[in-house]
């Protein structure tokens, strides 16, 4: 018998013709409960730690906590946009998968590993600046305008992900929604894009 022997370009061909994994399919028996749960769990965490370390920070200078942000106007801004990125990094993978459930399970997965790679980049900026009480409003506001323009950039992100991924533009009462592969397979959903929009 003459079996053909696998090559990497089969290989290749078969796992470029295998339809992506979705979060519909990868969460389908997770209770949606528990999602919610996670989901606002996080949203309540985030807020807390950045200030419990921004407390931290405080009481090592010995500043109380307002004279630290009078002092240089300019550090609450920053303090509140490098928790609002952590917070809305989390908020649009949860997003995606409570109600984008087309979206790819490694589009969601590279999502938060780019952007906590992007958060720890932000975090080297942000807590040697707090933590060694810099005053100068132009390094304050530059960094608040560094992580604002992060920020929008993960919101821009975000409206990519639900146009790209979000309703299936048929809002008929009577239209009935396969599943992912279901839908992939007959044609109704839209291949996964070769590539991130970054």
């Amino acid at each position: 018998m003459d079996f053909a022997k696998p090559t990497v370009a089969n290989h290749k061909l078969r796992h470029e013709q295998a339809p992506a994994r979705t979060l519909g399919e990868s969460l389908a028996h997770e209770p949606r409960h528990k999602i919610w749960m996670v989901a606002v769990f996080l949203q309540i965490v985030w807020p807390a730690v950045i200030t419990a370390c921004l407390y931290g920070l405080v009481s090592l200078q010995g500043l109380g906590f307002r004279s630290f942000f009078r002092g240089a106007p300019w550090r609450l801004p920053l303090a509140l946009s490098y928790g609002f990125y952590w917070s809305l990094l989390y908020l649009i993978r949860f997003y995606a998968e409570l109600f984008l459930p087309r979206t790819p399970e490694a589009v969601a997965d590279k999502l938060v590993n780019v952007g906590s790679g992007v958060g720890v980049c932000i975090s080297v900026i942000v807590i040697p600046v707090l933590a060694c009480g810099v005053k100068d409003g132009r390094v304050l506001a530059g960094c608040t305008a560094l992580v604002g323009v992060i920020i929008v950039g993960l919101a821009a992100f975000w409206v990519w992900l639900a146009r790209t991924y979000g309703g299936d533009g048929d809002l008929s009462e009577g239209s009935t929604t396969l599943p992912p592969a279901e839908a992939l397979e007959e044609g109704l959903q839209h291949p996964v894009p070769p590539r991130l929009p970054v």
